[in-house]
């Protein structure tokens, strides 16, 4: 019996095995299959309110039935920056009007959708509230909530957000002053 072998100054194995495959009759090996991949690219923000002398909140979003709990994201629309985006979904989300501080960092993770895998890149910004009132958008969020900062760390549903609430509370020791000067400020100027 002759046995097939791979011609190995054959630059493409692909052409050899075709070869093999035609002079002996023997199956091809299969295509690799092509996996489909999308890249998406978020932008969300830690909106923090300083109250009761001081104290930072920070506005959290809840999903899946309130059994999830995290920052407020969403999609950056077409012609649109991160930081637009970020301020749109606040706005969205939770019915709130911020202003970015600072970026805080990216967050990348992947996940599947069906037969897709995505890749996901999430810029997140450390946010001062400016106005508005805590409203869900009830078709995308069960319910939004003031959390006390240092509570909301142990809240928040995925390590990477828990991390970004501790980056937030260590950014806002160096830039107190500033936020709740501006909080202060846009306060009594809504009474």
């Amino acid at each position: 019996m002759n046995v097939p072998f791979f011609d190995p100054y054959e630059k493409d194995v692909r052409q050899s095995a075709r070869l093999v495959s035609n002079r002996y009759n023997v199956g091809m090996p299969a295509e690799p299959k092509q996996r489909k991949t999308r890249n998406e690219h978020s932008s969300g923000g830690a909106v923090i309110s300083f109250r009761e002398g001081g104290v930072p909140y920070v506005a959290l979003i809840a999903t899946r039935g309130r059994t999830r709990w995290g920052l407020p994201k969403g999609a950056v629309s077409e012609g649109e920056t991160s930081e637009q985006a970020a301020l749109r979904e606040v706005l969205e989300e939770t019915g709130l009007e911020a202003e970015i501080v600072k970026p805080l960092d990216t967050i990348e993770y992947y996940f599947r959708a069906g037969d897709t895998l995505i890749r996901k890149r999430v810029d997140f910004y450390l946010m001062n509230y400016t106005g508005g009132t805590l409203t869900p958008q009830l078709s995308e969020v069960d319910d939004v909530e003031w959390v006390l900062l240092s509570d909301a760390i142990p809240r928040a549903s995925f390590e990477s957000e828990r991390k970004l609430l501790e980056m937030a509370s260590q950014e806002i020791e160096l830039v107190r002053a500033s936020l709740q000067t501006s909080t202060t400020t846009t306060s009594s100027s809504s009474s």
